[in-house]
């Protein structure tokens, strides 16, 4: 079975708080090198290919700022 998870951060939505970062078993998530119109450097998904859908930064994340996409479909329904 050859299941690809896609993980993906909305950078206008993210505060900059990290818990995506401190809840991820596979470091798929960097600091970003930009800021957002609020002014917080978002984080950004560095290796979306490592995600295994586990769902920790969806529930982390305070600010629905987290999307995860079962099978990596940008057409699927996200969680």
């Amino acid at each position: 079975m050859n299941k690809q998870e896609k993980v993906y951060i909305d950078f206008e939505a993210c505060k900059e708080c990290g818990y995506c970062k401190t809840v991820c078993p596979k470091n798929v998530f960097a600091k970003g090198s930009s800021f957002n119109n609020k002014g917080y450097r978002a984080y950004e998904t560095v290796s979306p290919e490592a995600c295994i859908g586990c769902l920790r930064c969806f529930y982390a994340c305070p600010d629905f700022a987290v999307t995860v996409n079962k099978g990596g479909a940008a057409d699927e329904k996200s969680v």
